[in-house]
């Protein structure tokens, strides 16, 4: 691969490669420490791991691949070329050196990361010193993880000038630079002359270089987090490139990332914004949202949204893209209660929109983030008067934050059901949304204050023991209709609960079409306490293992399939590649035989029968015309659209209207939102006895922290009406006919 700008590098051999100096840049070297932890790895893999697979029945080939791509996710540095000739030089040899407990492949293939993007770095300087053309009607694709390596040098060439092109365009674009709107990017009008080559006018040449230096500075930055980083990142990338391939749950965590986990864990908490984030290529892409932190409250960030810029206080804002995840994570963290200002590029709208969400820190309990509740009040399907329907939100299952201070989350959401019982609630919804997780234990006792007895979970190991966790408790603590809201982020003890309560048919599930869909069971053993730890040695990683698969008391796993609604609602996050089957080499879904069960079919007045399911789905089917619900369908549909795109116009009045007709959309359903806002149905807020904030009282909808629009929750509007009909439906099995009226 020739990344240089003079074409004798093109010529060089792959041996020599590895010589070429990166501008600098200390050799980095493989330490002795390294040989104990890859040790220790690769034997959890091969002897603990669910599987049981050893390290030299792993293909070669696909380790080097999965290196390879995360080293490079967008196959912008290597040539098919540089592939081939890793291959050559290791394909043969790759297991001997991890059975041996050496990662020096790894530093090798880093090493000439490191020069082609040194080279290529060079490159790019020199191109953002011309002059761009914004006329020719050419297309970009950002997303380039599926697209073959290029083959030749001029390929990656022309690749890396359409790149820079798509990034001018997006700094350019921005709206309103310094209050001059429309100023970068005006064409010649009528009666003028084009400049040539489809330069700039002259008045758009000065933002021109602005972005240019920009640019300059963020591939500045990207230069030095590739040539600055510790060895111990080359580690943890390699051998996290190993454990990917035996499931995307297993990982290696180096000694300083151990070191983090566990002061995180110690204290139960940690101060930020709440928010997951992932590297994507040089950008800082939310992944995930943490229920209850400032990030959900606010409203205004999205799983997929990317973070571009991070500003503390008065301070002037800092380009994050190319800088290294755990640097931008720095940046983001700091005291409770301090503002922190991110530019935000929304995953659905044009690469060149933005948006400046502006946050205070708070305390990210990890474990618990406690449940809540209210009371509803919800017409009748006659409209003659309102009925109560209790609402209890579980962000995670957790258990007591501090000693002596009570049962956790079961704890809590006992106190909240019988302070609900006191309001003579008709029904109950119990939002899943969101929760990704948490303590077994406390899955299965919350399924119990439903269940009165009977099996919740399934565990089996990679022996093939079963074992069934089951409710002791035959005290039932709310026997009404009861709706569990769910959501592709649902996942795991979610899951284990959903899966239980739709197996016991005693709740009815609705939300996103499936949960997330993880069926396996991890484990962390630290290296520190094998027997290959020297005493007063150095302190090392730890390793993530998954150990066992779960089942839902009927016998099937929820892995890769999650949790099927029974009533399924238009989500954004259908549009989104994020559940466990969407993971690379996730493990399979199976079945084990279905649990020891007395009184498998359920004689208590709330029952779930497939007729009732059918009769409240036609229901739900007749208020899709409803307003708040073809609003969420429009919506839904655009955002499809809008993460589907996959190719972008360079051309940079085609991009303007792209630009332009987003912002009209986007003005069109803020006033559709505050419109439908105003018929949010009452509610009144049921607080835990620990509880230190909050009001009591009747409120109209709620807003949102920091976001000018109030809350249009759709999904949870349609459960609480799915709960009216059940309830009016009656308590016993009878003939149910459905009729379209809503």
């Amino acid at each position: 691969m020739a990344l240089h700008p003079w074409p004798w590098v093109a010529s060089l051999s792959f041996s020599l490669c590895l010589l070429l100096p990166c501008h600098g840049a200390e050799s980095l070297q493989p330490t002795a420490q390294m040989h104990t932890e890859t040790l220790y790895m690769v034997r959890c893999l091969s002897g603990i791991h669910y599987e049981r697979r050893p390290i030299s029945a792993l293909s070669r080939e696909e380790i080097l691949d999965a290196y390879l791509e995360d080293l490079d996710p967008q196959r912008l540095f290597f040539l098919q070329s540089d592939v081939d000739a890793i291959h050559s030089r290791y394909n043969l040899t790759l297991d001997i050196f991890l059975n041996s407990g050496s990662v020096k492949p790894a530093f090798a293939i880093y090493e000439i990361f490191r020069s082609r993007a040194n080279a290529r770095m060079d490159h790019v300087d020199e191109l953002l010193r011309g002059n761009p053309n914004f006329s020719d009607a050419e297309f970009y694709e950002p997303d380039r993880k599926d697209v073959p390596w290029s083959t030749a040098e001029e390929e990656l060439e022309d690749l890396w000038r359409r790149r820079l092109e798509f990034e001018l365009l997006n700094e350019m674009l921005l709206a309103g630079r310094n209050g001059e709107e429309g100023k970068t990017i005006r064409r010649p009008s009528a009666g003028k002359k084009s400049l040539p080559d489809g330069k700039l006018q002259p008045d758009g040449e000065e933002d021109l270089q602005k972005s240019q230096e920009n640019l300059r500075r963020r591939f500045t930055r990207f230069r030095e987090s590739v040539n600055d980083v510790e060895p111990y990142l080359v580690q943890e990338l390699f051998l996290n490139s190993v454990a990917g391939l035996y499931d995307p749950h297993s990982s290696f965590l180096s000694a300083s990332t151990w070191e983090d986990f566990q002061s995180s864990a110690l204290t139960n908490s940690l101060m930020g914004i709440g928010a997951a984030l992932q590297d994507d290529d040089g950008y800082c892409k939310v992944v995930e949202i943490y229920p209850g932190s400032p990030a959900e409250r606010s409203g205004q960030l999205r799983v997929g949204d990317k973070i571009l810029a991070v500003q503390n206080g008065e301070e002037e804002p800092v380009d994050i893209i190319g800088m290294r995840l755990n640097r931008v994570v720095k940046l983001i963290r700091g005291p409770k209660g301090t503002p922190v200002t991110l530019h935000v590029q929304p995953a659905d709208g044009d690469p060149s929109e933005r948006k400046i969400v502006s946050l205070l820190r708070d305390e990210i309990q990890l474990t618990s983030q406690r449940a809540r509740a209210r009371v509803y009040s919800v017409p009748d399907r006659k409209g003659k008067k309102t009925i109560p329907l209790g609402y209890l939100k579980l962000p995670a299952f957790y258990g007591s934050s501090r000693p002596g201070e009570g049962g956790g989350s079961c704890g809590d959401v006992t106190e909240l059901l019988q302070k609900l019982s006191t309001k003579e609630i008709e029904g109950l919804v119990v939002d899943l949304r969101g929760n990704t997780g948490g303590l077994l234990d406390e899955a299965i006792a919350i399924a119990g204050l439903f269940l009165g007895g009977g099996p919740v979970v399934q565990v089996r190991d990679g022996e093939g023991h079963v074992q069934v966790f089951s409710d002791a408790s035959p005290e039932i603590l709310y026997q009404g209709p009861l709706v569990i809201l769910t959501s592709k982020q649902s996942a795991s003890a979610s899951e284990i609960l959903a899966g239980a309560l739709q197996d016991h048919r005693r709740a009815i599930v609705v939300g996103d079409k499936t949960t997330y869909g993880k069926g396996s069971v991890q484990a962390i053993l630290p290296m520190n306490q094998s027997f290959l730890f020297l005493k007063n040695g150095p302190q090392l990683g730890a390793a993530r293992i998954t150990i066992q698969k779960w089942y839902r008391p009927r016998g099937k796993s929820i892995q890769r399939q999650g949790v099927a609604a029974d009533i399924p609602l238009p989500s954004f996050n259908d549009a989104l590649p994020f559940g466990e089957a969407d993971n690379g080499h996730a493990l399979a879904w199976d079945a084990v035989p279905e649990a020891p069960w007395e009184g498998l079919d359920r004689v208590d007045p709330w029952v779930v029968s497939e007729e009732l399911i059918d009769f409240l789905r036609v229901k739900s089917e007749s208020r899709k015309n409803f307003p708040e619900r073809k609003l969420l369908e429009e919506r839904v549909a655009r955002f499809g659209e809008k993460v589907q795109q996959k190719q972008f116009s360079l051309e940079i009045e085609e991009r303007r209207r792209q630009r332009d007709g987003d912002r009209a959309y986007r003005q069109r359903l803020e006033e559709k939102i505050l419109a439908l806002a105003e018929k949010n149905y009452p509610f009144t807020d049921v607080l835990l006895d620990a509880a230190q904030e909050g009001e009591n009282g009747q409120k109209q909808g709620g807003g949102r922290d920091g976001d000018d629009l109030p809350e249009l929750d759709v999904q949870l509007l349609e459960a609480l009406h799915i709960t009216v009909d059940w309830r009016a439906a009656g308590s016993r099995n009878r003939p149910l006919k459905a009729s379209k009226n809503p």
